[in-house]
């Protein structure tokens, strides 16, 4: 068993030293083609360099092969990343004068649909999501080159030999520094300042005698540099942004003789109108979709009083309220403004037939008496997206219901992210009120940052997330405040009505309740958030961690609550035990409207939407 544990301890170790060696390599890589920072310093440790850039950032480098398998990785004529053979679509050089998109991102971990083989992943957002390889095991031995062959100080250059054979070189420069202090309001990598008014942000420097510091920007942002002298080590950067939209990166430069050191931000101008910034050419995201009139040409801003009938990208005017009466393949439909919803009338059930993803965002969602919101009927429908959306459910209706037909309605994922959901009682008290009825086959279903509770006073009600018969690959459910809603009882009870599976997480959601609707005071019952665990999946609680149960409601009436109704294959305590302490600030819990404010010492359970 010890040399068992050695060996696995050796293997672990290694994988870690791929990890890190392809990371830094990648890194390299990117400064290499940027050709926009030289070496202020380095050291040498063995065959180890460690490197500081003229914008302070640290690299450290081990020419030489590590053991095991890498991914291939390729700069393709197009200037794209090639990874694992096949282009990535995102930029690996520099181009206009701007860096690279994107540095990616490794790493080694178990991939269930392969036994649990250890593969290589890949990010290409900083470490945000990660996608498997195909063809990317990383166990066994090393079948691709390593991005850079080899590594050496050579006179006043760092040189980089890539496993192509093509040789680069960094200069080494000591005390040319550039580097940008990033300012308040950078979110993302993007600096958002107001338009029309002046903004600015530090540079650290360290001028000697004939250095120059310039920055440039396009003229309508007016960016100037401060007066500077030598012996600064800092100089400050003023911009005055246009009055509309607008989006740009600056870029800060600092000469010493022939060698020049840059640091750049990219900057927006702040904007409550998402419809002014697609006229202007910027990216809206929402989630992790990106609109722009570039790829989405043909939007629309509909006045009140409009329909949507065909698919495409619309945007409703503020206070508006607009019907949409029939289903669609691609649609995209947003709130013109940013802090006010738009009204977007569901006069029948939505039928998603189509091939294409629905993504609807900042409105206010009303469907007519008696009809279920959404329903697949047929085909698959690759994508249904919730996104800060105010959600009237109807009187013993679902939220969206997807049929098990003959040809078994499939999403490949559902979306719901800050939304406001509230629920009516239904007609008979015992019945239990569905936000998704899901009987296809479904990839993925994300459940984060959401109010839902009961509209109606003095009153909860029955109630489940998920009531499938089918299969659901992923489920996520994270960050949710639940307001005078009980999960659904009995044999199958849980806010998740379906055998869950080992990508399944459930994290961080308040539950409070001042009313039991199971009936007669004195009566026992047992609550769930899940029903059970698929044959084979085993759990532990950090996949179910701090979900908290909170209740006015006196101990003759209380109920016991559990994590999973049949635990088997659970390790770790499956009891929660509720709270009588209100967590909200007193007076400030409207639970008719799923309005509160959260004391500070329950901040990062249930969900804060601005």
């Amino acid at each position: 068993m010890e040399r068992d544990i050695d060996a696995l301890k050796d293997r672990v170790a290694s994988f870690e030293t791929q990890v890190q060696q392809l990371n830094d390599e990648m890194n390299i890589i990117r400064v290499l083609l940027d050709g926009n920072k030289t070496i202020t310093d380095y050291s040498i440790d063995g065959d180890t360099y460690t490197l500081t850039l003229s914008n302070g950032e640290t690299l450290t480098l081990t020419p030489g092969v590590v053991g095991g398998n890498y991914p291939s990785i390729e700069i393709g004529e197009n200037g794209n990343w090639f990874i694992g053979d096949e282009d990535t679509g995102k930029r690996a050089k520099a181009e206009n004068g701007n860096d690279a998109e994107i540095t990616p991102q490794f790493k080694i971990e178990a991939n269930p649909a392969d036994g649990d083989k250890k593969y290589w992943y890949v990010s290409y957002d900083e470490g945000k999501n990660w996608s498997v390889l195909e063809n990317g095991c990383a166990e066994g031995t090393n079948t691709s080159e390593n991005p850079i062959e080899s590594a050496v100080v050579e006179g006043d250059n760092f040189k980089v030999v890539l496993s192509d054979g093509s040789e680069h070189f960094i200069p080494i420069v000591q005390g040319l520094e550039c580097a940008i202090n990033i300012p308040e309001g950078v979110t993302d990598g993007l600096w958002s300042v107001a338009g029309g008014g002046q903004s600015s942000f530090k540079v650290k420097v360290k001028l000697a005698e004939g250095d120059l510091v310039r920055v440039n920007a396009p003229a309508d942002w007016n960016a100037k540099v401060s007066k500077y002298q030598v012996g600064d080590t800092e100089v400050s950067v003023t911009v005055t942004p246009p009055s509309t939209p607008s989006e740009c990166i600056i870029v800060v430069e600092v000469t010493h003789g022939v060698n020049t050191a840059t640091d750049q931000i990219k900057a927006r101008t702040t904007s409550d109108s998402y419809w002014a910034e697609y006229q202007a050419g910027l990216d809206i995201k929402i989630g992790d979709v990106v609109i722009n009139k570039y790829n989405n040409p043909e939007g629309k801003l509909l006045q009140d009083g409009s329909a949507i009938l065909i698919s495409g990208v619309y945007f409703i005017a503020q206070e508006a309220t607009v019907e949409w009466t029939s289903g669609a393949g691609d649609l995209i439909i947003i709130s013109e403004n940013k802090n006010n919803y738009s009204s977007l009338n569901m006069n029948s059930t939505v039928q998603l037939d189509g091939s294409g993803s629905i993504l609807l965002s900042g409105l206010k969602l009303r469907c007519a008496v008696g009809a279920t919101s959404f329903k697949v009927v047929s085909g698959s429908t690759k994508r249904l997206t919730l996104n800060h959306c105010d959600i009237e459910m109807q009187k013993d209706k679902v939220f969206a219901e997807f049929d098990n037909t003959e040809n078994a309605a499939n999403l490949d994922e559902i979306v719901m992210e800050s939304c406001r959901v509230s629920v009516p009682v239904p007609t008979v008290s015992t019945s239990v009120i569905n936000l998704f009825s899901c009987k296809g086959k479904y990839d993925k279903v994300l459940i984060h940052n959401n109010i839902f509770y009961c509209r109606e006073e003095n009153s909860s009600v029955l109630y489940c997330f998920l009531n499938n018969t089918a299969s659901i690959n992923n489920i996520d459910i994270e960050n949710n405040t639940i307001i005078n809603l009980l999960s659904n009882h009995g044999s199958n009870s849980g806010y998740v009505r379906l055998p869950i599976n080992q990508a399944t997480v459930m994290k961080n959601n308040l539950i409070w309740y001042d009313t039991n609707c199971y009936g007669e005071k004195g009566q026992t019952t047992t609550v769930t958030l899940v029903s059970s665990i698929s044959e084979g999946a085993a759990f532990g609680p950090a996949d179910f961690e701090s979900n908290k149960v909170f209740t006015a409601v006196d101990g003759k009436e209380q109920l016991t609550w559990k994590i999973i109704r049949t635990p088997k294959g659970f390790t770790g305590t499956n009891s929660i035990t509720p709270s009588t302490e209100s967590p909200f600030v007193d007076g400030t819990l409207v639970d008719t409207e799923g309005k509160y404010t959260l004391k500070p010492e329950y901040q990062g359970i249930g969900a804060i939407i601005e």
